[in-house]
């Protein structure tokens, strides 16, 4: 076991990242988390998924010491909620009329439970991961009881809706969608609340990521990498980049770093 003053935490993206192209971690990664754990130090999920986000099948193969999820917006440890923040129901509901009255773009609320879709003629609804919405009555039927914590709209967001929640949203624009993220949070603010009730040392932080909206933990922690498949300013900005999710780049980094 590691002295605690020289224990890490390990903070790691999903999509891209922990997992490629299915919900299924490689064993590999699975057997360097759990390698790491035994030897004192801490991993968690830092996702911008939100809870509700996050299929069960993935869930169940997490062997790790907490979850970040909606990009900051929740925080689970040892099995409990420690920090939760929500949209409020004047941005949602801003959100939904959007949307509904521009159908060349589709848009996702994802909440704790489940995620409702205003879907555009390209996008095929996932039966049992999602319910459409099929008009704004269907707002205050389903989603304005529900804790939304991220939303994600796509192919392209409209610079226009932008600017209208400018003042409510953060955006975190991926190759082909992206992720409208409650305003003052991200996965950096997720570290440093982790690092408060830890007691981590900030420099003892390691974040893996691969894309945009994993740019401020991998700037905040003390050690950056970046996955092979990364976006190219990800890439140039890391301190190390490992292999490709595909190739369990994960437990090639933690390897490196402390095994």
């Amino acid at each position: 076991m590691v002295n605690p003053e020289n224990r890490f935490a390990v903070f790691l993206d999903i999509d891209g990242t922990l997992i490629s192209d299915s919900f299924r971690i490689p064993q590999e990664n699975l057997d360097a988390i759990a390698a790491a754990r035994a030897k004192g130090h801490m991993v968690f999920i830092n996702t911008g998924r939100s809870w509700g986000n996050i299929p069960n099948e993935l869930r169940e193969q997490f062997n790790v010491d907490g979850v970040i999820a909606g990009s900051g917006s929740m925080i689970i440890m040892n099995g409990e909620t420690v920090f939760q923040r929500k949209f409020d129901v004047e941005s949602v509901r801003k959100t939904a009329e959007y949307f509904f009255a521009h159908r060349d773009c589709w848009c996702v609320f994802e909440g704790l439970k489940t995620n409702y879709i205003i879907p555009n003629a390209g996008y095929v609804v996932r039966e049992g991961r999602q319910i459409e919405l099929k008009s704004i009555d269907d707002l205050s039927l389903f989603v304005e009881g529900e804790e939304i914590q991220v939303i994600a709209a796509g192919p392209a967001v409209p610079d226009e809706f932008m600017q209208m929640l400018s003042d409510k949203m953060t955006f975190f624009i991926m190759r082909t969608y992206a992720d409208c993220v409650i305003k003052g949070c991200d996965k950096a603010k997720g570290i440093e609340r982790v690092l408060e009730l830890t007691g981590i040392k900030k420099e003892n932080t390691i974040a893996i990521g691969d894309s945009s909206n994993d740019l401020a933990m991998l700037e905040y922690a003390g050690i950056s990498v970046a996955m092979g498949n990364s976006q190219e300013h990800i890439l140039q900005m890391a301190d190390y980049v490992t292999d490709t999710a595909a190739n369990s780049g994960v437990a090639k980094a933690i390897k490196k770093y402390l095994l």
